[in-house]
């Protein structure tokens, strides 16, 4: 009993330090994407027929998530942050628990403090933005935990392959990455310790039938993706995966080491001012911890009674590795890829470290440590939050009743979320002289003149998404009126312009 009102306790106090802190970093239209595809499924297109997703669909996870948040909330850019500290909160709790594993007293509670005290205290700016925002593959690992706690904790049983296969499937269809962190180092370890034992085959039934459960989750979980394709629903664009070249090869390097200490809370490289730096120094203790743990879980990988462990430190590998190989990272935000390392390296040093940590006395020692994290969370939590990304373009258009309209995907979808709605701002992309639809988390109907209206495009000079006043002109024709409202220019014409799209 204790445990469970100590667990809803610690679950309202870091959700709502959470959200506080997620809100001290604008959302854009990667998560506004997310909110409106839960927002459509709401609304019963629940196979998001119609629907351009990106190269992962979180169909499974995140967007169920979304659209119960949105059915108590509605359509807003707050269900970002929402999302974001659900999930995050999730994760520290589920690794926990794992890492408590079947242990109990105070070896199960150190254990759980480990794991969650090195979790507890995201790093203000690019950590959060990872760990605590919208959806990325940080939510992926919340199943996975689940799956490795069942594993854990219900035994040798039948039923336990069944489940893992199901589960595995499930979250493949949201997030192909579950094959990297979960679905192939299950299989691994489970022939290891197949090939390990002395025993008939018929007495390692449990190692082989879970292997093959790990296995077969995965074509399992591509048929469900081809299935929804086949029904009518959504069109996923292609991961693009290749080998990288050796130039990229050493800058993902770099960008890997910084970017896991940003994970942890120690990116003491771009902590900002003097009280952040001290915080990232202190988050070493916790880097120190999990290297500690994962060495310990390589020591160990042979041992015939240990399942979790190996898993867990084959997954990490597996994943830096196809980060590192297949990836050609751009700068820390790419460092979202491998997000899972965190919570496995936390479980690994809470299952590990927690009875050396009794036996040593190092209680107090322990407390300190996890009294200045929870304090840095406080802190982070009491910063003041941020306006989402267009918001005054957001008021503008509102105040010059302007409601439907064209721009950059950088400022289409995330205007529409904050807007409730009420602005429909749909994404376009130059194809070299003219503007065409956007296929890339857009929905086909959006850009239909005979259901749809657009009399009005922003321009936008963000990158990849750039949108010049030269190919609106060529795909428009000239503007009826043009507005200069900061950094935005807004173009209006006098007809529908979805019509003369590309």
């Amino acid at each position: 009993m204790l445990w469970v009102l100590g667990t809803v306790a610690a679950a309202v106090a870091l959700f709502t330090c959470y959200l506080l802190q997620s809100r001290t970093i604008s959302v854009g239209s990667d998560g506004a994407s997310i909110a409106l595809q839960g927002w459509d499924m709401l609304h019963g297109n629940l196979l998001l027929r119609g629907w351009w997703v990106a190269d992962v669909s979180f169909y499974t996870t995140e967007l169920p998530q979304y659209m119960l948040i949105e059915s108590a909330r509605g359509l807003s850019a707050d269900v970002m942050h929402v999302g974001g500290a659900m999930t995050y909160t999730l994760l520290v709790l589920l690794a926990a628990f794992l890492a408590r594993g079947r242990a109990r007293g105070q070896a199960g509670l150190v254990r759980a403090l480990l794991a969650g005290g090195i979790m507890l205290a995201p790093q203000l700016g690019g950590g959060t933005g990872t760990l605590v925002l919208s959806p990325d593959h940080a939510g992926t690992a919340v199943p996975v935990l689940l799956v490795l706690l069942l594993i854990d904790l219900a035994g040798r049983r039948w039923y336990v392959p069944v489940l893992v296969w199901l589960a595995l499937a499930w979250v493949l269809v949201a997030d192909e990455l579950v094959i990297v962190i979960a679905a192939l180092p299950l299989a691994f370890v489970c022939a290891v310790r197949a090939c390990q034992g002395r025993k008939r085959l018929r007495q390692q039934w449990y190692e082989l039938s879970l292997g093959a459960a790990a296995i077969a989750a995965i074509p399992t979980g591509l048929a469900g993706i081809a299935l929804i394709r086949a029904l009518g629903g959504w069109q996923m664009n292609p991961l693009q995966t290749r080998l990288v070249t050796v130039a990229a090869l050493a800058r993902n390097f770099k960008i890997t080491g910084q970017g896991l200490l940003e994970l942890f809370g120690a990116d003491f490289f771009s902590a900002g001012s003097g009280r952040g730096v001290v915080f990232a120094v202190a988050h070493l203790f916790g880097v120190a911890l999990v290297v500690w743990g994962c060495c310990a879980a390589v020591r160990r990988f042979l041992r015939r009674d240990m399942l979790v462990e190996p898993v867990l430190v084959t997954a990490i590998a597996a994943n830096l590795a196809a980060f590192l190989a297949t990836v050609p990272a751009v700068n820390l935000a790419s460092i979202r890829e491998v997000t899972p390392v965190l919570p496995f390296a936390a479980v690994l040093a809470g299952r590990l470290l927690g009875e050396r940590v009794l036996a040593a006395r190092a209680g107090l020692a322990l407390g300190l440590v996890l009294a200045g994290y929870a304090a840095m969370l406080g802190y982070g939590a009491a910063q003041p939050a941020a306006a989402p990304q267009y918001a005054d373009l957001t008021a503008w258009l509102t105040a010059h009743h302007l409601t439907s309209g064209v721009s950059g995907y950088s400022q289409a979808n995330i205007v529409t979320a904050e807007s409730h709605g009420a602005i429909s701002l749909r994404p376009v992309v130059a194809d070299g002289r003219y503007l065409a639809a956007r296929t890339w988390e857009a929905k086909r109907s959006w850009y239909d003149p005979r259901t749809q209206r657009a009399d009005f495009l922003v321009l936008s000079t963000f990158g990849a998404y750039e949108v010049s006043a030269r190919e609106a002109v060529a795909t428009f024709g000239p503007p009826a009126r043009t507005y200069e409202y900061r950094e935005y220019t807004i173009m209006v014409w006098a007809g529908n312009v979805l019509s003369r799209l590309r």
